[in-house]
């Protein structure tokens, strides 16, 4: 449709509207065609306006008696509204109407659904299934699923769908339900077949790459998914979803510039929106752009305000730019916004590290830790800080604590390293003894933590010990 059309249409049902209202207003009888209720019903649903939905179908009922399409408008208004009973009322009614009519046993097994009564709803559909056309048949599986989504069997309400589809490839409602059940099911390989098949039948199925997409990012194909994400809005240019998934991808991926070419699209033709500008400042971040991307985020905290992650990547912007002062302010509103985000503190103590502001450091290392005990680099970082304050046996009874509530190889070989740090040799030589046992290879971590032990005699002794043939 053309805009001028669109526009004329627009205007029309506004029109429509106005005198509708007007003439209910005056208590003032209303005679419209079949076509006109119709409309002005989509219109007050597409308003949320679900009662005026109500009062205009119970009208046109009084008019147009015999009209199935009011009582099925009826019955969804009364289903949506969570009236299941009086929808059921409702549709028992308009079969005696049109008996045998398949629309009415589609919605009337919905509801039936809803209402728990699953063996009723499965058996509203069984009679039709025979002498199905293919898009009825693709309609009745459909409702199939949503009886067995109500059941909470996602495995049948998988193979509901995927029959939906097989019947009717073009089945929008399907292709739209059936990955939020592949995700419940696991049965991404099954559902990446199915897509393919239904690309090889309609090659423009915009919904399927976009499924194609999903199943290939959660088995680990990210070439695979990013190149199906880009086929849907190739192929739909205003599919915003799959703009986002590509871009996200992309970024997932570490293709910085590419995520970024196409969040600079969505901004261009969607709505802007603060989340949007913080993905354009984290890829400016992530290409070491730190000015352009603290100019973003500072955009994006300008819409929404109250956004804690805003505040902590501009700090990450400073902390770039090794502005420690102007960091730990962000860091700290970020923190004073959401205090029990860990990370805010590790990268608060970093910051306070840097400005020689140690007792700042030490507690938000702390204050870290209290927040996510089982975060194994946080006890590495407080250890690590304490060494560098030289407070080994503070830093050794830390690591004792760590050990003996986490298993972990780093762990285990940091913990060596404050042995030798607070002057205990021999302990530090009988635990990496054992260490080397169980981990050989872990043994890099040592040096990483003090390099000067690669030169100890004792050290490389045990390790030539140990090293695998």
């Amino acid at each position: 449709m053309s805009e001028e059309k669109e526009n004329n249409q627009d205007k029309r049902i506004f029109d429509l509207v106005q005198e509708y209202e007007h003439s209910a207003a005056q208590g003032l009888s209303v005679f419209l065609g079949e076509g006109a209720y119709l409309e002005l019903i989509t219109y007050y649903e597409a308003e949320e306006q679900y009662e005026r939905a109500l009062m205009v179908v119970e009208t046109a009922l009084e008019q147009y008696r015999y009209s199935t399409d009011f009582y099925l408008r009826k019955g969804q208004l009364l289903l949506r509204t969570n009236r299941s009973q009086e929808a059921l009322e409702v549709l028992e009614l308009a079969a005696t109407v049109s008996p045998g009519d398949l629309e009415i046993s589609l919605l009337r097994a919905e509801v039936l659904a809803y209402l728990q009564r699953f063996d009723e709803a499965l058996g509203e559909l069984a009679p039709f299934k025979l002498d199905a056309n293919p898009d009825d048949l693709s309609d009745i599986f459909l409702v199939e699923s949503l009886v067995y989504e109500q059941r909470e069997d996602y495995e049948r309400m998988f193979y509901a769908l995927k029959a939906a589809l097989k019947a009717n490839p073009r089945n929008d409602e399907a292709l739209e339900r059936i990955w939020l059940c592949t995700s419940l099911c696991r049965k991404y390989e099954e559902s990446l077949e199915l897509y393919r098949w239904i690309i090889d039948e309609h090659p423009y199925s915009y919904l399927a790459w976009h499924n194609l997409g999903h199943g290939y990012a959660y088995l680990g194909q990210i070439d695979e998914a990013i190149e199906a994400y880009e086929y849907a809005f190739l192929i739909k240019d205003d599919f915003e979803d799959a703009y986002y998934d590509f871009a996200d991808m992309c970024y997932e991926a570490r293709r910085y510039e590419k995520a970024l070419e196409t969040y600079q699209e969505i901004l261009e033709r969607f709505v802007i929106d603060s989340e949007l500008l913080v993905r354009i400042g984290e890829c400016y971040h992530r290409l070491g752009q730190h000015e352009t991307a603290r100019k973003q985020l500072e955009r994006a905290a300008r819409l929404d305000p109250h956004n804690d992650e805003v505040f902590f990547l501009i700090g990450e912007c400073y902390a770039s730019q090794e502005r420690w002062q102007k960091a730990c302010e962000f860091y700290n509103k970020a923190i004073r916004m959401e205090p029990e985000r860990e990370d805010y503190y590790s990268a608060l103590a970093e910051a306070g590290f840097e400005l020689d502001d140690y007792e700042m450091a030490e507690n938000a290392y702390r204050e870290a830790l209290d927040l996510s005990p089982d975060n194994v680099q946080l006890w590495l970082d407080l250890a690590w800080f304490l060494l560098e304050m030289l407070r080994p046996a503070e830093a050794l009874e830390l690591m004792d604590e760590a050990c003996s509530t986490l298993v972990d190889s780093e762990l285990t070989y940091a913990r060596i390293a404050c042995f030798f740090a607070a002057g205990q040799a021999w302990e530090a030589l009988d635990q990496l003894n054992l260490a080397l046992t169980d981990d050989y290879n872990g043994h890099t971590w040592l040096f990483e933590w003090m390099s000067e032990l690669r030169h100890n005699p004792k050290v490389v002794a045990l390790l030539q010990l140990h090293r695998p043939e």
